[in-house]
């Protein structure tokens, strides 16, 4: 068992690697927004929100349930100047969310079309960044497009959906991670309908028994898993 100095210490670093990710990727043009943080003892999300009921994955900023989902006007909490992010992120080991749909989009799909896509991409020189999260890969996508289906357990986080950044600690306390990191492109991101196009000729099986027949893709509110 860890002693509380040597816990002490892998805090501080994960809450520094968190503070890092944050201001680069503010540096790079991608607002970001303080999520709920995982917490081991509680085997739960906890924010700093008084009286918050969510235990999953959520940001920590506080939202009215009558503008929509809790993806609903995230804009209006996310902060833009890399100053204001070490400051911030003093207060406790947020989680790292990018609000989707104005700065980048995400393209979600199960890790074993993650590696065909990313194949696929690659050899187009279409690849941007990748991040893994359990079974689900989230490619990132320039914002908009055109293409609203190509079949199968395929999300798409526009509008009212956000993205969770690497190392943040997602649901039971598993890292996300990054397969292909920004610095390999700059944060350059490919177009949104470029990466649906290249799914289009992998086999893509419903594998969630939410999908209905014949569902593509779907916005979505919720954090990747």
């Amino acid at each position: 068992m860890l002693s509380a100095r040597a816990r002490g210490v892998i805090t501080s670093r994960y809450r520094r690697a968190l503070t890092r990710t944050a201001v680069s990727a503010v540096a790079a043009g991608l607002p970001v927004v303080p999520g709920a943080w995982w917490s081991a003892s509680g085997r739960r999300f906890e924010c700093d929100l008084a009286g918050c009921p969510r235990t999953g994955p959520h940001p920590a900023v506080h939202h009215d349930p009558a503008t929509g989902p809790p993806g609903a006007g995230l804009m209006v909490h996310a902060l833009r100047d890399r100053e204001a992010v070490p400051a911030r992120w003093t207060r406790q080991p947020y989680t790292v969310l990018v609000p989707t749909g104005e700065a980048c989009d995400v393209v979600d799909v199960p890790a074993h079309l993650g590696r065909a896509l990313a194949t696929r991409l690659d050899a187009r020189s279409a690849l941007g960044p990748v991040i893994s999260a359990g079974s689900r890969w989230f490619f990132l996508a320039a914002p908009g497009g055109q293409l609203a289906a190509v079949g199968g357990d395929v999300l798409v986080h526009g509008h009212g959906s956000w993205i969770m950044l690497p190392p943040s600690l997602g649901p039971g306390g598993s890292p996300t991670r990054w397969l292909v990191r920004p610095a390999r492109y700059g944060w350059e991101l490919p177009e949104r309908d470029v990466v649906i196009r290249a799914l289009a000729p992998v086999s893509v099986p419903v594998q969630r028994s939410t999908l209905p027949s014949g569902a593509a893709i779907r916005q979505v509110s919720a954090t990747p898993a």
